[in-house]
């Protein structure tokens, strides 16, 4: 009982931060075109200000040691800009910045031996035990290289209008004149506005195609892709993090695996457990990740024992948590997060041995 108030009171405290660090996000490129437009010093710190927050709200909420050693450095960087009257200057860097991390993002899952990012979300999206179908595959890595190039383009796009802008430009600043020359009005209106605009257009008119193209994809319409992508995010992003542990020597016969692992609502475990407030049992939870091992691993596991494993948090009907698994040798280790939240973690031995130190 304890631990489902618990739990749906973390759910709605990550809801309400997810939903502030938004609409930060959304406020930042208005107060930062405000900023360049009028010249005021007071709006500029406090787009810098916002923008800051917005990065860094959740994971000061989810005591992320990285975030409160970085709280500490960026108010007394914000604090110097002020002083140095230099705040106007951080305004270039963020829509550079974004579009180059978001084109590394697409862009490393196309390296030999990754699986492309929107395969990883078409896999995610697709139900249990239906394959994708080849085209869709072969599409999804196609588009996964066009959203690269794209966000390179705008990186650029961004990076020539900032070092160009006057006043107060890149290379005005640094003393540099440069050929040509555009007023800040216009480079605002293209990072703070246009930018924004061709990413949503393009992302619209490829939904649009793609229902055209490949019309018995898993969804009806856009509200349901994006209802439904959202829940996959977790496990999209267990995705990464199992590719960066996978990174063992040649000779182990190591392997990195994630995927989505869904709570049937009608599951037989739910019948008294509990009456009015249904909790997935740890028994049928193991059962549902050794099902997804299985699947994943393309082969039938015989369990031999379960050294270890720690149930943290509760799943309910109809819950899609992310399921990272990691094969060494006999040991099958694995976790299981419901968003932020870890639910379960573990190791199998799928063989004969000794359980890991």
């Amino acid at each position: 009982m304890l631990l489902d108030i618990w739990k749906c009171r973390e759910n709605r405290v990550l809801g309400a931060l997810r939903i502030a660090a938004i609409a930060l996000a959304l406020a930042y490129p208005l107060l930062a075109h405000g900023a360049s437009v009028f010249g005021n010093p007071s709006l500029t710190i406090a787009s810098v200000i916002v923008l800051a927050a917005a990065i860094l709200l959740r994971p000061l909420s989810e005591y992320r040691r990285w975030a409160w050693i970085a709280l500490p450095l960026v108010a007394v960087a914000i604090v110097g800009l002020w002083r140095l009257a230099a705040a106007a200057l951080v305004l270039f860097l963020p829509p550079i910045l974004l579009n180059v991390f978001l084109a590394w993002l697409f862009g490393h899952t196309l390296a030999r031996g990754s699986t492309p990012l929107i395969e990883r979300l078409v896999h995610l999206l697709q139900p249990r035990g239906v394959p994708p179908g080849p085209g869709v595959v072969r599409y999804a890595g196609q588009l996964t290289r066009v959203w690269t190039g794209l966000f390179i383009g705008l990186a650029l796009t961004n990076l020539y209008l900032a070092a160009c802008a006057t006043p107060g430009g890149l290379l005005e600043t640094a003393g540099i004149r440069s050929p040509v020359t555009v007023s800040r009005e216009t480079w605002s209106l293209f990072a703070n506005a246009l930018n924004y605009a061709i990413v949503a257009s393009f992302f619209l008119l490829e939904f649009f195609y793609r229902m055209r193209r490949f019309p018995g994809r898993p969804y009806r319409n856009l509200v349901e892709f994006l209802h439904l992508a959202t829940r996959a995010g977790p496990a999209l992003a267990a995705s990464f993090r199992a590719a960066g542990r996978s990174n063992a020597p040649a000779s182990e016969p190591r392997q990195a695996l994630w995927t989505g692992l869904d709570v049937p609502r009608d599951h037989l475990a739910f019948d008294g457990h509990f009456p009015g407030r249904p909790v997935l049992p740890a028994a049928a939870l193991l059962g549902l990740v050794i099902d997804a091992a299985e699947k994943e691993l393309g082969k039938p596991l015989r369990i031999a024992g379960m050294p270890r494993a720690k149930f943290l948090a509760p799943l309910q009907p109809g819950d899609r948590a992310s399921l990272s698994l990691r094969t060494d040798r006999e040991w099958l280790h694995f976790e299981v997060r419901n968003g932020a939240v870890r639910v379960a973690q573990g190791i199998f031995q799928i063989d004969y041995g000794s359980p890991p130190a």
